[in-house]
């Protein structure tokens, strides 16, 4: 029971109990999703590891080219760049003041966290979520601008691989067309209701009326937080697409460079296809980092353009170290900046409006979002 103010004087106020597992069921649910992972990662590797000369494949991470190696970081790190200007842009269209440097601070981060800790990606998402959400001082606004980054780099990494299937002249696996277009298919049916929000006010009106009141309150934030994307200026909505492609084009850069360092002879258009093919499926959350998945896909596509599959393995594990390990590590050294430099002082937003959201050292410093002060204020 708890006490409740009225116009009588005051009541007791029956005490919702929380709905949902109880957190031990859910630790132990989170740590058997974390060990199906690597269960996954592990099966693939062993699996190869039967078909691969493993003796080849170090042979070929040895003869790497290093200057091309660190071409491909440099790139690598300008795509992380170019993702940052793209998410400032995001946030500043739900009047939120994001300098690139932040959003580039938040991105690695995530990058660093879904390395190291249990749950991969899903973990990192996490982080980023909690960072957005206590930089705008909005629930809504963190999770919109993930939402939206997310579509916009689905949509673009799609759009690239369809391209580049289509130039090139070489005979391809209708399995990795498939995943392409079902991909577009599927950013084309989240984007109609993001470009048409009223249905979803219409829905809440109509919960609300029902009596769910909670569900009712946040469709009607999540479909005023909607609009504004979907009422974007055509200036900020081109940066997103120009950004998104350009992001896209720079990660070619990186793969290309990266087959170059190990010598191999695959034309341009056919790594765009294929590294649109394998960041689509490498995001499916059923492996730690996509490791396995990723290896897997690499032997299969780039076989049919006279890779080895001892090549292909090793150019896969210098993907996976110098566009995951060297973001993470990015993203530690910048997290160890950020813990032992000073604590920033409040950052009004775009309207002129002080943050909703403490920026003392415990809600900058704390562990989570039980930290005091920590918690982003819902619109």
């Amino acid at each position: 029971m708890r006490l409740a103010a009225s116009g009588h004087g005051i009541r007791y106020a029956p005490v919702v109990p929380e709905v949902g597992p109880p957190p031990a069921a859910r630790r132990a649910r989170g740590a058997l999703a974390v060990l199906t992972r690597l269960a996954v990662a592990a099966l693939v590797f062993a699996y190869l590891a039967t078909r691969i000369d493993l003796a080849d494949m170090r042979s070929a991470l040895a003869a790497v080219r290093s200057g091309s190696v660190l071409a491909a970081f440099t790139v690598s790190m300008i795509v992380n760049v170019i993702l940052a200007h793209r998410l400032r842009l995001l946030m500043e269209a739900q009047g939120i003041r994001m300098p690139t440097r932040e959003a580039f601070e938040i991105n690695q981060a995530t990058a660093f966290y879904g390395l190291v800790l249990p749950g991969g990606s899903l973990t990192g998402i996490a982080v980023r979520f909690y960072r957005l959400a206590r930089a705008s001082g909005r629930y809504t606004a963190g999770l919109l601008a993930i939402v939206c980054d997310r579509l916009a780099t689905v949509a673009a990494i799609s759009a690239t691989g369809l391209t580049c299937w289509g130039l090139d002249p070489h005979d391809k696996p209708g399995s990795a067309l498939a995943v392409l277009a079902l991909a577009a298919a599927v950013v084309s049916a989240v984007i109609v209701p993001l470009a048409a929000p009223r249905p979803m006010r219409r829905l809440a009106a109509v919960l609300g009326a029902g009596g769910l009141a909670s569900l009712h309150a946040w469709l009607r934030r999540a479909g005023r937080a909607l609009a504004v994307i979907a009422h974007l200026r055509a200036r900020t909505l081109h940066g997103v697409l120009l950004l998104s492609l350009l992001a896209q084009l720079a990660g070619m850069a990186t793969f290309t460079l990266l087959a170059w360092a190990l010598g191999l002879a695959v034309p341009v258009v056919a790594l765009g296809w294929v590294r649109s093919v394998a960041l689509l499926v490498t995001a499916i959350p059923i492996s730690v980092g996509g490791l396995g998945i990723r290896e897997g896909t690499l032997v299969l596509l780039l076989g049919p353009y006279g890779v080895e599959s001892h090549d292909a393995l090793a150019f896969s594990l210098l993907v996976f170290a110098v566009t995951i390990v060297g973001s993470g590590l990015v993203g530690g050294a910048l997290e160890a900046v950020r813990w032992l430099g000073p604590v920033a002082g409040p950052r009004a937003t775009a309207g002129g409006e002080e943050p909703r959201v403490s920026r003392s050292r415990g809600a900058r410093r704390g562990a989570g979002p039980s930290s005091r002060g920590a918690h982003p204020t819902p619109p």
